[in-house]
């Protein structure tokens, strides 16, 4: 009966450790979608912003030449380390903003990147080219 007793309390502390690993597994890796040896620039216009964890997420309007409109996204770093390197908050983008993007690209070819580069109109600068390349 102790044997049993000691199994059921043992149980729940692996069956937590278990789930917050997969978790914590399933959120590394996400540069590994993206093309780190090349990158694309673009102009758009911010049409969203999702300033939340585990990733800031931005999506942005661009028109090509013949005036097609693409929507394109750009993954970025954890809103904590943005705010700390950058001086990002929530409102530094806002939707309607025009901006420059410079992204390592989609590996797939899908209109989506993670943030290289991000120039706003009134020149305020993010730059994570010298970032180390996880």
């Amino acid at each position: 009966m102790q044997r049993r007793g000691k199994l059921a309390s043992v149980f729940p502390a692996i069956a937590v450790m278990v789930g917050l690993g997969g978790s914590l597994l399933a959120h590394h890796g996400s540069r590994v979608s993206y093309d780190l040896t090349k990158t694309v620039t673009l102009k758009g216009t911010i049409k969203e912003v999702q300033y939340v964890n585990p990733h800031v997420y931005f999506l942005f309007d661009v028109k090509d030449a013949q005036g097609h409109v693409t929507e394109w996204g750009a993954e970025t770093d954890p809103p904590i380390m943005l705010e700390r390197r950058y001086g990002w908050s929530k409102k530094f983008l806002k939707t309607g903003d025009e901006v420059t993007v410079t992204l390592w690209p989609s590996k797939v070819g899908a209109p989506r990147g993670f943030l290289a580069k991000l120039v706003t109109a009134d020149g305020k600068v993010l730059d994570h080219t010298e970032q180390p390349q996880q």
